[in-house]
């Protein structure tokens, strides 16, 4: 078995939005439910708001560019796709129809489109490690278009 997505997917999905939520949520706690005097007797209306709309953005924005990132895995036949929490396989040659890769901000993301919907969607997305997906590329020719 072969991992094709890097170690970062892990942490970009899962530790970074429940870390950065959790402190962003206790800095917006505090700022609503703490007294004005705590602060030296600023005006904390602004500050407030600012920390409510960062902590509402930045759920957002993990749901949308992290959630959906899967770990992703396969034996040359099959390609095994998990969310952390539970696994689906599907066929290079019957299931799959096209693989992706390009560049996102800093990240490189893969996206493998199925022929049909999957427990996962149409487009799984990933991130993949340069150093496995070439590996899997000698041992494995012709599964993975080149780039």
């Amino acid at each position: 078995m072969h991992r094709l997505s890097s170690n970062a997917t892990l942490f970009l999905k899962i530790f970074l939005p429940v870390f950065w939520t959790t402190i962003m949520l206790g800095t917006t706690m505090v700022a609503w439910f703490a007294e004005e005097s705590k602060f030296g007797g600023l005006p904390l209306s602004s500050f407030r708001w600012a920390t409510l709309f960062t902590l509402v953005m930045g759920v957002a924005l993990f749901a949308v560019l992290f959630w959906p990132l899967k770990r992703v895995e396969s034996d040359g036949e099959k390609v095994y796709v998990s969310n952390y929490f539970r696994t689906a396989f599907y066929y290079w040659e019957r299931d799959v129809q096209a693989y992706h890769e390009y560049r996102f901000l800093l990240l490189k993301i893969a996206v493998i489109e199925l022929n049909g919907v999957g427990s996962f969607g149409r487009k799984l997305r990933f991130v993949p490690s340069n150093k496995l997906v070439s590996k899997f590329r000698e041992e494995f020719p012709g599964v993975l278009p080149e780039k």
